[in-house]
């Protein structure tokens, strides 16, 4: 693990424990085995960490999602589902980092997490339309505020419940729960049965993009890769493209562990350079990935 993810882990079992405000730079950095100037070489403030955790382990579930979303061999509704599956997956396993979430006794009154929680909300907003419109087509539009807005309010119920609870739900069997209630929902709207309470211009306030800032950018350049290597691999011929899709899932499979296994990830890239037509996909996706310490 490099540095820097080391101290957003001890971070977050820091501010999980003890909260933010009772948890020092020195203290993290004691627990890192670094110096406290050391960790100011990172983070400039403990404002700008708590900012890049929440970022941090956002796009850790979600690029998750992304990445099951690539799949265009499973039906859409299905892999709607899987993305939901994958992401409670995370979410159990950053229960640190959930936990130090609930605890919501971060920075009080700060421009800067108020603008990081616009960007997070707008990328959960961003994912959930993506995924609407590609299951239910254009015709949804003017339902997807309403859909969207009670997606989340169930999705972040769940969550909170999967947390405090010892006995988790099966995501699996959460994940097809969520979307099944999505679909009697937009039945619903479709069939003409309820009206839209919510449109564009109510929530604006709600209709950001994703930022190019913080944590953001880097998992942009990650995401661009695993669709290059997904669209490369899609090109192949039949039989050669299931191998290396396998081997790709593979891979995604690993990383979405908590320590995943470095010696496993080069094996598996070393298969997909040895095809011709793979080769600068999977460097640039290694790369990303595997940064140099």
């Amino acid at each position: 693990m490099d540095k820097r993810n080391a101290i957003l882990e001890s971070a977050v079992e820091l501010f999980g424990a003890q909260g933010y405000n009772q948890t020092s730079m020195q203290q993290i950095a004691e627990n890192v085995g670094i110096s406290k100037g050391s960790l100011y070489s990172y983070f400039q403030s403990k404002e700008d960490l708590i900012i890049s955790i929440y970022e941090h382990y956002q796009q850790l579930v979600f690029e998750r999602a992304f990445i099951v979303g690539l799949d265009e061999n499973v039906p859409p509704m299905e892999r709607f589902a899987k993305q939901f599956q994958v992401q409670f997956e995370g979410i159990m396993e950053y229960k640190s980092y959930m936990k130090m979430h609930m605890r919501g006794d971060s920075a009080k009154n700060s421009q800067k997490l108020a603008a990081m929680e616009h960007r997070m909300r707008g990328r959960l907003f961003s994912w959930l339309e993506h995924n609407l419109l590609n299951v239910y087509g254009e015709e949804i539009r003017p339902y997807k505020w309403d859909l969207m807005w009670m997606t989340q309010s169930i999705y972040s119920s769940y969550m909170m419940l999967m947390i405090s609870q010892d006995d988790s739900i099966d995501p699996a069997i959460l994940g097809a729960h969520l979307v099944r209630q999505i679909s009697l929902l937009a039945g619903d709207f479709l069939n003409g049965e309820s009206a839209p309470l919510l449109d564009d211009e109510m929530m604006k306030p709600f209709a950001v993009s994703m930022d190019k800032e913080g944590a953001f950018i880097s998992f942009e350049k990650r995401e661009e890769a695993w669709k290059s290597l997904y669209d490369s691999i899609k090109g192949l011929s039949d039989t050669t493209s299931t191998y290396f899709m396998n081997i790709a899932n593979r891979i995604s499979e690993e990383c979405r562990k908590s320590n995943p296994d470095e010696l496993i990830i080069t094996g598996l890239f070393r298969l997909l350079r040895d095809e011709e037509g793979l080769k600068i996909a999977a460097e640039e996706l290694e790369k990303q990935l595997l940064p140099l310490k």
